[in-house]
């Protein structure tokens, strides 16, 4: 159920799946979210979720749903959202061209339920008006070319076609769709794919001969490059009926072609936008505290500094680590560049964690964030004398040292992961020491000194970086 280093939520979808799940179904169970087709506001979640337990962390189950791919927002509609599922079994009203379409269909032996509102959180941002969507299909409209995708789940079949002019880039990144949520399900998952016959016969009419995408490349590896169409019996071209669906979207080193790449990277950006709107344009300033929670000396003086900032009415967003270590880091960056500080609470498990070192080497990388950057030194982490310096520089090497004795004892097949983390540790050693420096010479302070000034100085060195 994608991927669990995914958002704040990272120990709560550990330790308590079904609290999550619970608030999702809180959602989806909503008369009011039924009666409206799915769509719902932030303050109906305030309305729904506004039991103790979910009130503190709305924002991370929303997105816990957005993740999960259950609801979107609507774009131009900041803090409005539709749960797919939920939208209106009635078909929307539209007109379609059907001449010179390019068509495609899907046919399962068993059909899991969910292909298509999948499909339309994955698409929605090219959404046709943001109107042109229901429950079981959707009509997509991106550069004066539009795609519909309908399920018909009782004949256990998708239908594509595709009109305009950028009819194969716009089939390409649907099916490319398409087959991601297809690869996300087990390999139980028996599908064709159907590609119907151009030929001069079937060019014009509704119930062209269709040949399955499978035989087709089948035939081609067999170097056969002709196949007879069972309506006209006229020999049909092979590679152009593939060219038709597929291969221009795909190189013969599998990589997208550039056309196709640059419409797919920008349905990517345009998605990922959207899933992080919610956060960027929040209207609050965001401080994150990034500590280890491994360490109960940090805990206590984590809540005193939230309970400093909350008396500001500045938001503080708990533990970075816990955004999701790697993937997200790229989005957390983006979200401190545009203003927003981090409080560093340092002490010796901080220095021996790889998610927070991890952040802190990539951190380290861009000079300026060294100004949104405030650390606390805990009494723990001994960084003022250079030969417990040296304490955390072995440390690193003794993980390094452990990870190259585990790879002789493992199968190549498994080695991915782990050179992975041994590249990251050597990152992680040869950096320390200078992150260290950086950390001493920084105006740090001790926690008694914050403690004794109710995090006077912090408070309002932060709230001046909020305002720049």
């Amino acid at each position: 159920m994608g991927n669990q280093d995914d958002s704040t939520l990272k120990h709560y979808v550990i330790l308590k799946p079904e609290w999550g799940t619970t608030a999702v179904y809180k959602v989806l169970d909503n008369d009011n979210v039924k009666k409206k087709l799915g769509c719902f506001t932030k303050d109906d979640l305030k309305d729904i979720w506004k039991n103790g337990e979910y009130a503190d962390m709305r924002d991370e189950l929303l997105q816990l749903m957005m993740r999960f791919k259950l609801c979107y927002e609507i774009p131009g509609l900041p803090g409005t959202y539709i749960a797919p599922q939920l939208l209106s079994i009635e078909k929307a009203d539209y007109t379609w061209d059907d001449t010179n379409n390019l068509t495609l269909r899907y046919t399962y032996t068993f059909m899991p339920k969910g292909i298509v509102t999948r499909f339309i959180v994955e698409t929605h941002p090219w959404i046709e008006q943001q109107k042109l969507v229901w429950k079981s299909g959707v009509v997509l409209n991106k550069d004066k070319t539009r795609a519909e995708v309908i399920e018909h789940y009782n004949q256990r079949e998708i239908k594509v076609r595709v009109t305009g002019n950028r009819k194969k880039e716009l089939m390409a990144v649907v099916t490319h769709e398409l087959d991601k949520i297809h690869n996300s399900y087990d390999k139980r998952l028996q599908y064709q794919t159907l590609v119907p016959c151009n030929c001069d016969t079937c060019k014009n009419t509704q119930t062209p001969h269709v040949y399955s995408l499978d035989a087709l490349y089948k035939r081609l590896n067999a170097g056969r490059y002709q196949i007879e169409c069972e309506n006209s019996y006229q020999m049909v071209n092979v590679l152009r009926l593939i060219d038709d669906v597929k291969s221009l979207s795909v190189g013969t080193d599998g990589q997208l072609n550039p056309q196709v790449a640059q419409l797919q990277s920008e349905l990517e950006q345009e998605r990922e936008e959207s899933l992080t709107h919610g956060l960027k344009y929040s209207n609050q300033k965001e401080v994150f505290i990034s500590y280890t929670w491994r360490d109960e000396q940090s805990k206590p003086l984590v809540a005193k500094i939230e309970q400093a900032f909350q008396a500001k009415d500045i938001k503080i967003i708990r533990d970075i680590n816990a955004i999701g270590y790697k993937e997200r880091f790229k989005e957390f960056m983006q979200r401190l560049s545009r203003g927003t500080c981090v409080i560093l609470v340092i002490s010796d498990q901080y220095l021996k964690s790889e998610n927070c070192m991890y952040e802190l080497v990539e951190i380290a990388k861009d000079k300026e964030f060294y100004k949104r950057i405030f650390p606390i030194i805990l009494a723990d982490a001994n960084i003022f004398k250079a030969i417990e310096r040296i304490k955390y520089v072995k440390y690193w090497e003794e993980q390094i040292k452990e990870l190259d004795k585990a790879i002789k004892e493992v199968s190549a097949d498994n080695l991915q992961g782990i050179r992975e983390d041994i590249d990251q540790y050597r990152e992680i050693r040869n950096t320390i020491a200078k992150l260290i420096d950086l950390l001493r010479d920084m105006n740090t302070q001790t926690e008694d000194i914050h403690s004794e000034s109710e995090f006077e100085r912090l408070v309002n060195a932060i709230a001046d970086r909020l305002n720049e």
